[in-house]
């Protein structure tokens, strides 16, 4: 913003008011930075909760599945594991916070297979690694949910202070630079306005003395 505006008194009283209207709009965009620093640290908290809370969850299944292995037999797992659908259904939507667009995610728990063997026949770790993982499954879908709307309150924040920045490092600058020169120069005018003026009244005075003579 290196351009010059023309000094006049219009465009002084004009960039006044936009400095003003500039100021505003920094004061909302801190305010806005605000909040979403604040959403952020409450989900940041949320998520590590729940993150440790999955990490538990998974590490009893991986417990529990490798004594159902140990009992039962790599063989037989794989061919329960091989009879069960390969993929799940996932629902997705979005909200919005504080003008951010964050994802919903949901997992379909009709599309978790039911349990496929009988809790009498197969061994109880079998069952209880298949429990655990369901509950886990819900819990990652949950985390994932969490993770997109972190990174989407982030991008925001970003972009809410780069425009902080650029009010701060270019726009309020050229603003303050403007009004600074249109100043200066009426303030010149002025000065030669009133010495001119002060050369004319003593011209004049000098006709009268001239004229009385």
């Amino acid at each position: 913003m290196s351009q010059r505006v023309l000094p006049t008194k219009i465009n002084l009283v004009q960039l006044k008011n936009q400095v003003k209207v500039v100021r505003n709009i920094k004061r909302l965009l801190e305010n806005k930075r605000e909040v979403l620093l604040l959403y952020l640290r409450n989900y940041a908290a949320e998520y590590e909760k729940l993150y440790n809370e999955v990490n538990e969850t998974l590490s009893v299944v991986y417990t529990s599945y490798l004594k159902a292995v140990s009992a039962e037999g790599l063989g037989n797992i794989e061919t329960i594991a091989e009879s069960q659908s390969q993929s799940l259904s996932v629902s997705s939507s979005t909200k919005v916070i504080f003008g951010v667009k964050i994802p919903i995610i949901q997992l379909n728990s009709d599309t978790i297979p039911p349990k496929p063997f009988s809790e009498v026949e197969t061994s109880p770790y079998l069952s209880e690694s298949y429990d655990r993982m369901k509950d886990a499954l819900v819990k990652v879908m949950e985390l994932v949910e969490l993770e997109s709307t972190i990174r989407a309150l982030v991008a925001e924040l970003k972009k809410t202070q780069r425009l902080i920045n650029s009010i701060d490092t270019s726009i309020l600058p050229f603003y303050t630079r403007s009004i600074k020169y249109i100043k200066q120069v009426l303030d010149d005018r002025a000065r030669e306005d009133f010495i001119r003026l002060k050369v004319i009244r003593k011209i004049l005075q000098r006709k009268k003395t001239y004229a009385g003579i």
